[in-house]
């Protein structure tokens, strides 16, 4: 019911909602029928549809079922390309109904459900669903968003503060390498346990969250045997020390490499995860995993 607008649909309790159907050789991502009416929802990752395979989905139930379908697409995009070549001319006339979705927009409708008060005590789990969703079409690219200019990370261990601190490197599997990239600053999130470890030892107070924020120099993976090496070729001046905290517990062939600048204190009250939730996008209360924000981003949530 909250996609409804959205896909072009008014969802009743008598629908047949059936996901991945495959019919003769036809596989429908979602197709929703209703006394004698059906309505095809087909989703790609890029900015274009497969204009044959729309075709034959159309064409095969509208022979079954003596009626056109209705068609929503949802995509990166397939609205520009293809109208500005008159692609969909023959799928539009071949339907009851078109309609084109971004998956910005289904993103959307994904944080304002999570945002629902009435919602969080109705159906926890289909809060839970829709964040998960939102934050996986965000972490793979999915959305037109902002230029990612912050990277986030949990920093939980005593490891990667050293690292952090002392010798301004980040570490982590190489398969965070897409999500880390193009990002220009990184900003750890000290665990509560760590922020008091910090503290303990630190003239300046350190609590849970967001503190402080480094220049990202660059973001390399390379061979785990390779790190002292590595280190050395940029004269690291502790490539000895640094490289064998690096290799620490690390069991992964390769391991990503942030490169940083120095540790900039910015906020003398940390970032937390609720403030950003509140002011921005669900982070939801477990490890943050591999996140990106805006620099307003960041700063909305600290005041």
């Amino acid at each position: 019911m909250e996609f409804d607008a959205l896909l072009g649909f008014e969802h009743s309790p008598g629908d047949e909602i059936c996901v991945e159907e495959t019919d003769e050789g036809d596989r429908y991502d979602v197709l929703i029928r209703r006394s004698g009416e059906s309505h095809i929802i087909e989703g790609k990752i890029g900015p274009a549809q497969k204009l044959d395979q729309l075709l034959r989905y159309i064409q095969s139930l509208r022979h079954k079922r003596g009626r056109r379908p209705a068609l929503t697409v949802v995509d990166d995009g397939s609205e520009f390309r293809h109208s500005r070549q008159r692609a969909f001319e023959a799928v539009e006339r071949s339907v009851k109904a078109l309609k084109f979705v971004t998956w910005t927009d289904v993103a959307k409708v994904c944080c304002d459900i999570a945002r629902k008060r009435r919602n969080q005590i109705a159906d926890p789990t289909g809060v839970t669903i829709a964040q998960e969703l939102a934050i996986h079409l965000k972490e793979n690219g999915m959305t037109a968003e902002a230029q990612p200019e912050i990277y986030l990370r949990d920093v939980s261990s005593f490891d990667s503060v050293q690292l952090y601190f002392r010798h301004h490197l980040y570490k982590c599997q190489s398969n965070f390498y897409n999500s880390a990239r193009r990002n220009l600053y990184f900003a750890p999130y000290f665990t509560r346990h760590m922020a008091d470890k910090i503290s303990e030892g630190n003239l300046v107070p350190v609590g849970e969250g967001i503190s402080f924020v480094s220049r990202v120099k660059s973001v390399q993976v390379i061979d785990t045997r390779d790190v002292l090496e590595f280190l050395k070729d940029l004269q690291h001046p502790n490539a000895v020390e640094a490289a064998k905290i690096v290799r620490k517990n690390h069991d992964g062939k390769e391991v990503l490499m942030m490169m940083l600048g120095e540790p900039r204190l910015m906020f003398i009250s940390p970032v937390t995860k609720a403030k950003l939730t509140a002011k921005s996008f669900p982070f939801g209360q477990g490890t943050m995993g591999s996140r990106s924000c805006t620099f307003d981003d960041l700063l909305a949530a600290s005041q």
